[in-house]
């Protein structure tokens, strides 16, 4: 296929400036405002040791947590008493000393008497946990370094495929997936998503003293679907630093109560139909699902909240599991290879893995056979319309308009057709 992929990648220090300043004032807080974290625990800085206490001299030991092992192998290989691990596990925060995981570094500090002075273990560059000696026994504690957050702008029209088009304007991987996880309640990427489609998408990266460490949350996002025919706008709510989720302009939710599609398929091998003609059984019967052809051990996804009301071998669907959603729906999933950790009657949230492609019962290949339900009557998975999840509260709706207007301007600025006016805020 031709490339003809145009694509805009702009650094908007303008945009920032303007956009965190409008945000700081909002009930909506910018996620620019992580930058620090509020630490339960006192900080080192606050109670500085007394300038007249004389310097000690310590021996610094490293140590890596490896299979089973715990904080007193850490002790030991520094030749202290392996018995601090239980004084240490009486302190406050003491889980982030004795719940470490293979892979975990620690490194020790000890005086000449070879007593016990700190610990230090980083889990992240930017968060670390310090246990340190205080006249008063140990105290442990957490550092977060700050974070720079930096907004960013990007465009592209799809010539090949939508993860391609990301690449090359510059979005990674994880924000890729992000971004067509937010539009898959609203959009079939396999059957809709065509060559010309657009999209544009302002979000963040994050740095530490300069350095790249990885893209932030997606603030804001459009989808240009059939040459202008279909836009889809998101806009990020968070209320008091939590995020809420995603909503179009009007507020609406861009999730819905259901997954369109459960799983994340090949191709589908046969659709909703009546009086198909059976492979295995020879005659005309009802389809009353969607069939998902996919390698088997495939996941398979629960479409949406609800119990398990059966997991278990049932003839024609081999292994299946029907699950009950809140009032009256109902999603059925046949042919599994073997199931996912949910046992019957146990909740389930959407998204989880409830079990794996496969063909047992009457099936002729690995495939996944999904149905819907509303008051017991059948209804085509890929054409029911589904219930929409909680749309903005009231009380930050119009903090949500605002916020989604400025966004919407700026989205503006980012047309890939119209890279003159882009240019201006870069």
């Amino acid at each position: 296929m031709t490339n003809h992929i145009r694509i805009k990648h702009y650094s908007t220090r303008l945009l920032q400036a303007g956009l965190l300043s409008w945000l700081s004032l909002q009930a909506i807080p910018a996620q620019a405002d992580l930058n620090t974290q509020a630490i339960a625990l006192p900080n080192p800085t606050q109670t500085p040791r007394a300038s007249a206490e004389p310097q000690t001299q310590l021996e610094r030991f490293e140590f890596t947590i490896g299979r089973n092992q715990t904080l007193s192998h850490a002790l030991e290989h520094a030749e202290l008493s392996p018995q601090l691990a239980y004084q240490i596990s009486r302190l406050d925060q003491a889980q982030h000393f004795t719940r470490l995981r293979v892979g975990d570094k620690i490194v020790l500090w000890r005086d000449t008497d070879k007593q016990l002075h700190k610990l230090d273990l980083k889990k992240s560059p930017t968060l670390s946990y310090h246990l340190e000696t205080t006249e008063d026994g140990f105290r442990i504690y957490e550092q977060h370094k700050p974070i720079d957050y930096r907004i960013r702008m990007a465009s592209a029209t799809i010539s090949d495929s939508f993860y391609l088009a990301g690449e090359r304007a510059g979005l990674s991987a994880r924000t890729i997936m992000n971004l067509a996880d937010l539009f898959g309640w609203e959009v079939d990427f396999v059957r809709e998503l065509r060559e010309g489609d657009q999209f544009k998408i302002i979000y963040q990266q994050r740095y530490l003293n300069g350095e790249y460490l990885g893209d932030g949350d997606i603030l804001a996002a459009e989808l240009s679907l059939g040459n202008g025919q279909r836009t889809v706008k998101a806009f990020q709510l968070v209320v008091d630093g939590k995020k809420i989720g995603y909503f179009n302009e009007k507020g609406e939710n861009l999730r819905k109560a259901f997954m369109r599609n459960p799983i994340n398929y090949v191709r589908i091998s046969s659709r909703f139909q009546r009086n198909r003609y059976h492979p295995v059984l020879k005659e005309l019967r009802d389809h009353k699902g969607v069939d998902y052809a996919a390698p088997t051990g495939t996941p398979v996804y629960a479409a949406g909240d609800g119990i398990v009301a059966f997991r278990g071998w049932r003839g024609g669907y081999g292994n299946k599991i029907k699950l009950k959603h809140a009032g009256r729906y109902e999603t059925v999933y046949g042919h599994f290879s073997r199931f996912g950790k949910f046992k019957q009657g146990q909740s389930v949230k959407q998204g989880d893995i409830i079990g794996y492609v496969g063909m047992t019962g009457l099936a002729t290949g690995p495939h996944l056979h999904y149905e819907f339900r509303i008051n017991g009557q059948h209804q085509d998975p890929l054409k029911v319309k589904f219930p929409d999840a909680n749309p903005v509260q009231a009380q930050h709706k119009q903090a949500f308009e605002q916020y989604a207007a400025v966004m919407t301007s700026q989205l503006m600025r980012i047309d890939p057709n119209n890279t003159q006016l882009a240019a201006k805020f870069e």
